[in-house]
Protein backbone atom coordinates (compact mmCIF):
# COMPACT_ATOMS: atom_id res chain seq x y z
CA UNK A 1 0.00 0.00 0.00
CA UNK A 2 1.35 3.13 -0.99
CA UNK A 3 2.09 6.24 1.14
CA UNK A 4 -0.64 8.12 -0.83
CA UNK A 5 -3.40 5.92 -0.03
CA UNK A 6 -2.85 5.24 3.50
CA UNK A 7 -2.99 9.30 3.95
CA UNK A 8 -6.40 8.77 1.91
CA UNK A 9 -7.79 5.92 4.02
CA UNK A 10 -6.99 8.01 7.54
CA UNK A 11 -8.29 11.09 6.36
CA UNK A 12 -12.24 9.31 5.35
CA UNK A 13 -11.93 7.69 8.72
CA UNK A 14 -11.66 10.84 10.53
CA UNK A 15 -14.44 12.61 7.92
CA UNK A 16 -16.76 9.54 9.17
CA UNK A 17 -15.96 9.61 13.08
CA UNK A 18 -16.81 13.70 12.96
CA UNK A 19 -19.65 13.24 11.36
CA UNK A 20 -21.13 10.43 13.91
CA UNK A 21 -20.05 13.06 16.46
CA UNK A 22 -22.47 15.42 14.93
CA UNK A 23 -25.24 13.35 14.45
CA UNK A 24 -24.97 12.17 18.18
CA UNK A 25 -25.01 15.96 19.64
CA UNK A 26 -27.92 17.14 17.50
CA UNK A 27 -31.10 16.04 15.58
CA UNK A 28 -32.59 18.22 12.34
CA UNK A 29 -35.88 19.77 13.15
CA UNK A 30 -36.95 19.68 9.79
CA UNK A 31 -35.77 23.13 8.81
CA UNK A 32 -32.31 22.38 8.56
CA UNK A 33 -31.40 23.66 11.91
CA UNK A 34 -30.01 21.46 14.73
CA UNK A 35 -31.45 21.25 17.81
CA UNK A 36 -29.45 20.71 21.35
CA UNK A 37 -30.46 17.90 23.34
CA UNK A 38 -30.38 20.01 26.11
CA UNK A 39 -32.31 22.72 25.27
CA UNK A 40 -35.02 20.89 24.25
CA UNK A 41 -35.16 18.96 28.34
CA UNK A 42 -35.30 22.77 29.50
CA UNK A 43 -37.94 24.04 27.22
CA UNK A 44 -40.04 21.24 27.79
CA UNK A 45 -39.22 21.42 31.73
CA UNK A 46 -40.40 25.49 31.47
CA UNK A 47 -43.94 23.85 30.11
CA UNK A 48 -44.48 21.35 32.31
CA UNK A 49 -43.42 24.09 34.96
CA UNK A 50 -46.56 26.14 33.34
CA UNK A 51 -49.05 23.27 33.91
CA UNK A 52 -47.97 22.90 37.85
CA UNK A 53 -48.40 26.80 38.33
CA UNK A 54 -51.78 27.21 36.76
CA UNK A 55 -53.51 25.23 38.97
CA UNK A 56 -51.74 26.71 42.00
CA UNK A 57 -52.81 30.26 40.43
CA UNK A 58 -56.69 28.85 39.95
CA UNK A 59 -56.59 27.49 43.43
CA UNK A 60 -55.79 30.93 44.65
CA UNK A 61 -58.73 32.68 43.12
CA UNK A 62 -60.77 29.97 44.37
CA UNK A 63 -60.20 30.52 48.19
CA UNK A 64 -60.36 34.59 47.62
CA UNK A 65 -63.61 33.67 46.35
CA UNK A 66 -64.40 31.34 48.87
CA UNK A 67 -63.61 33.99 52.19
CA UNK A 68 -65.82 36.50 49.82
CA UNK A 69 -68.62 34.54 49.83
CA UNK A 70 -68.48 33.05 53.05
CA UNK A 71 -67.84 36.87 54.51
CA UNK A 72 -69.68 37.45 57.89
CA UNK A 73 -73.23 39.16 57.29
CA UNK A 74 -72.98 42.42 59.46
CA UNK A 75 -76.42 42.97 59.39
CA UNK A 76 -76.94 40.31 61.63
CA UNK A 77 -77.37 40.85 65.17
CA UNK A 78 -74.37 38.59 67.23
CA UNK A 79 -72.68 38.83 70.24
CA UNK A 80 -69.93 40.92 68.38
CA UNK A 81 -72.02 43.26 67.56
CA UNK A 82 -74.73 43.48 70.62
CA UNK A 83 -74.72 43.50 73.98
CA UNK A 84 -77.05 41.18 76.32
CA UNK A 85 -78.16 42.47 79.41
CA UNK A 86 -80.35 40.28 81.98
CA UNK A 87 -82.59 42.33 83.95
CA UNK A 88 -85.13 41.35 86.71
CA UNK A 89 -88.99 42.22 86.68
CA UNK A 90 -91.56 42.84 88.64
CA UNK A 91 -94.08 41.78 86.91
CA UNK A 92 -94.96 39.05 85.53
CA UNK A 93 -93.23 36.25 88.21
CA UNK A 94 -90.74 34.29 87.86
CA UNK A 95 -89.31 36.04 84.41
CA UNK A 96 -86.79 37.62 83.49
CA UNK A 97 -85.59 40.34 80.44
CA UNK A 98 -83.30 40.16 78.13
CA UNK A 99 -82.28 43.32 76.55
CA UNK A 100 -79.70 43.44 73.23
CA UNK A 101 -78.72 47.09 72.56
CA UNK A 102 -76.84 47.24 69.35
CA UNK A 103 -73.18 48.48 70.02
CA UNK A 104 -72.32 49.14 66.29
CA UNK A 105 -72.47 51.93 63.56
CA UNK A 106 -74.87 49.82 61.23
CA UNK A 107 -78.54 48.33 61.64
CA UNK A 108 -78.27 44.94 62.63
CA UNK A 109 -81.69 42.43 62.12
CA UNK A 110 -82.25 40.36 65.36
CA UNK A 111 -83.68 36.82 63.47
CA UNK A 112 -86.39 34.90 65.54
CA UNK A 113 -85.49 34.12 69.22
CA UNK A 114 -82.21 34.11 71.17
CA UNK A 115 -81.11 30.35 72.17
CA UNK A 116 -80.62 30.69 76.06
CA UNK A 117 -78.39 28.17 77.80
CA UNK A 118 -78.40 27.85 82.07
CA UNK A 119 -74.98 26.70 83.14
CA UNK A 120 -74.04 23.54 81.33
CA UNK A 121 -77.19 22.13 80.46
CA UNK A 122 -77.07 20.54 76.50
CA UNK A 123 -80.01 21.86 75.84
CA UNK A 124 -81.55 25.67 75.54
CA UNK A 125 -84.14 27.18 76.59
CA UNK A 126 -87.98 26.34 75.01
CA UNK A 127 -89.87 28.93 72.92
CA UNK A 128 -93.03 30.61 73.02
CA UNK A 129 -93.87 30.30 69.65
CA UNK A 130 -97.17 32.53 69.81
CA UNK A 131 -94.88 35.29 70.68
CA UNK A 132 -93.73 35.58 66.78
CA UNK A 133 -93.58 38.86 65.69
CA UNK A 134 -95.36 40.09 62.10
CA UNK A 135 -91.95 41.23 60.88
CA UNK A 136 -88.24 40.54 61.81
CA UNK A 137 -86.98 43.04 64.55
CA UNK A 138 -84.85 45.48 63.14
CA UNK A 139 -81.92 47.43 65.68
CA UNK A 140 -80.78 50.63 64.66
CA UNK A 141 -77.21 51.95 66.51
CA UNK A 142 -77.98 52.15 70.23
CA UNK A 143 -81.48 50.27 69.97
CA UNK A 144 -82.30 47.68 71.56
CA UNK A 145 -84.40 44.17 71.26
CA UNK A 146 -86.12 42.67 73.75
CA UNK A 147 -87.14 39.00 75.00
CA UNK A 148 -88.90 37.83 78.00
CA UNK A 149 -87.39 34.65 79.77
CA UNK A 150 -89.85 32.96 81.22
CA UNK A 151 -87.39 31.05 83.97
CA UNK A 152 -90.07 28.61 85.82
CA UNK A 153 -93.78 27.33 86.34
CA UNK A 154 -95.71 29.71 88.85
CA UNK A 155 -97.92 26.52 89.33
CA UNK A 156 -94.94 24.34 89.83
CA UNK A 157 -95.76 21.91 86.89
CA UNK A 158 -92.08 22.77 85.48
CA UNK A 159 -90.28 20.25 88.12
CA UNK A 160 -88.63 21.42 91.37
CA UNK A 161 -85.90 23.12 89.55
CA UNK A 162 -82.92 24.86 90.35
CA UNK A 163 -80.75 27.70 91.01
CA UNK A 164 -78.78 28.86 88.11
CA UNK A 165 -75.71 30.75 88.39
CA UNK A 166 -74.40 30.89 84.48
CA UNK A 167 -76.24 32.20 81.22
CA UNK A 168 -75.56 32.31 77.75
CA UNK A 169 -77.24 33.63 75.09
CA UNK A 170 -76.73 33.55 71.27
CA UNK A 171 -78.65 34.53 67.92
CA UNK A 172 -79.86 32.94 64.89
CA UNK A 173 -79.08 33.67 61.39
CA UNK A 174 -81.62 34.78 58.73
CA UNK A 175 -82.00 31.37 57.54
CA UNK A 176 -83.12 30.06 61.01
CA UNK A 177 -80.93 27.08 60.95
CA UNK A 178 -78.88 27.64 64.40
CA UNK A 179 -76.74 30.41 65.96
CA UNK A 180 -74.86 32.30 64.32
CA UNK A 181 -71.51 33.89 66.08
CA UNK A 182 -69.70 33.56 69.55
CA UNK A 183 -72.27 32.90 72.49
CA UNK A 184 -72.77 35.74 74.78
CA UNK A 185 -72.07 35.27 78.86
CA UNK A 186 -74.63 37.26 80.50
CA UNK A 187 -74.70 38.32 84.42
CA UNK A 188 -77.84 37.25 86.22
CA UNK A 189 -79.10 39.46 87.78
CA UNK A 190 -78.77 38.96 91.65
CA UNK A 191 -76.34 36.42 90.55
CA UNK A 192 -78.66 33.22 90.40
CA UNK A 193 -81.92 32.13 88.83
CA UNK A 194 -84.41 29.61 89.46
CA UNK A 195 -85.20 27.74 86.58
CA UNK A 196 -86.90 25.02 86.12
CA UNK A 197 -88.05 22.34 83.10
CA UNK A 198 -90.42 24.59 81.70
CA UNK A 199 -88.14 27.33 80.78
CA UNK A 200 -88.30 29.70 77.63
CA UNK A 201 -87.86 32.68 75.68
CA UNK A 202 -90.08 34.69 73.59
CA UNK A 203 -89.10 35.97 70.26
CA UNK A 204 -87.18 39.40 69.78
CA UNK A 205 -89.55 42.17 69.97
CA UNK A 206 -89.32 46.01 69.30
CA UNK A 207 -91.00 47.06 72.39
CA UNK A 208 -90.19 45.71 76.62
CA UNK A 209 -94.29 45.36 76.66
CA UNK A 210 -94.24 42.98 73.76
CA UNK A 211 -92.08 40.68 75.07
CA UNK A 212 -93.30 40.43 78.67
CA UNK A 213 -96.54 40.17 77.67
CA UNK A 214 -96.10 36.11 77.63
Amino acid sequence: MTRTRTLRLAAAALTAAAALTLTGCGSSDGSGAKTSGKADTSAAGEQEQGRSEDPGQSDTAQTASSAKDGKADKSVCTAANVKVEAKAVQSPVNHMLLVATNTSKAPCHAYNFPFVRFDADQATAGVVEDSRPQAVTTLAPGKSAYAAVITSAADGSGGAGRDAKKLAVSFQGKDGNGSVGDQASVALPGGKVHVDDSASVTYWQAEQSAALKW
